[in-house]
């Protein structure tokens, strides 16, 4: 895992890549994480609420409340962060801002505008938005041949149909081994 060290904005923008692709995370669900929604304990993390516009609103459904598991790698960045951040307290955002003195977190378009864009641009990365993270995430899960219904339970849909009709895709390689078959 990487320990990203630098100033504290881009901090935020590298670190929400790795916790959103780390754990399929919705965009407004990744905005909303607060440190109690963390258990470090029992690793994993419960998205408790889901902001859009700077307007605090409940998750999707109910699948989101599940807790996700979370790696040591990413508890261990997590860590680190919180060690970093003036906003450390469980009340707190995790990605606080602080323009507005930690009572909102960053805005997420502005994060990929301005920090992950660009990074993901020089890398030769194609990067839409925070969607395209949810997607590939949810691609390399299938890749890595996970069983269905854990991919599904990992995203928190409802039914594997959404996972696999919308989110999944064949990669080339896949589709070449395919011919050859």
């Amino acid at each position: 895992m990487i320990v990203l060290k630098s100033f504290y904005p881009k901090n935020v923008g590298l670190r929400r890549v790795l916790l959103d692709f780390g754990t399929g995370l919705r965009r407004g669900e990744l905005s909303g994480v607060k440190w109690q929604d963390v258990n470090f304990k029992e690793k994993e993390l419960t998205p408790a609420r889901s902001i859009v516009n700077q307007q605090i609103g409940d998750v999707k459904t109910e699948s989101p409340r599940k807790a996700i598991p979370l790696n040591e790698d990413l508890l261990d960045e997590l860590l680190l962060w919180r060690a970093e951040t003036p906003y450390a307290a469980d009340g707190d955002y995790i990605f606080a801002s602080t323009k507005m003195k930690g009572k909102q977190p960053y805005w997420m378009s502005r994060i990929m505008q301005h920090h992950i864009k660009p990074t993901a641009a020089n890398l030769g990365i194609p990067l839409k938005g925070w969607h395209t993270l949810r997607h590939s995430y949810t691609t390399l899960l299938r890749q890595n041949g996970n069983d269905p219904k854990v991919v599904q339970d990992l995203l928190r849909h409802a039914s594997y149909n959404i996972t696999a009709n919308i989110y999944d895709a064949a990669v080339s390689d896949e589709k070449r081994e395919a011919h050859r078959g």
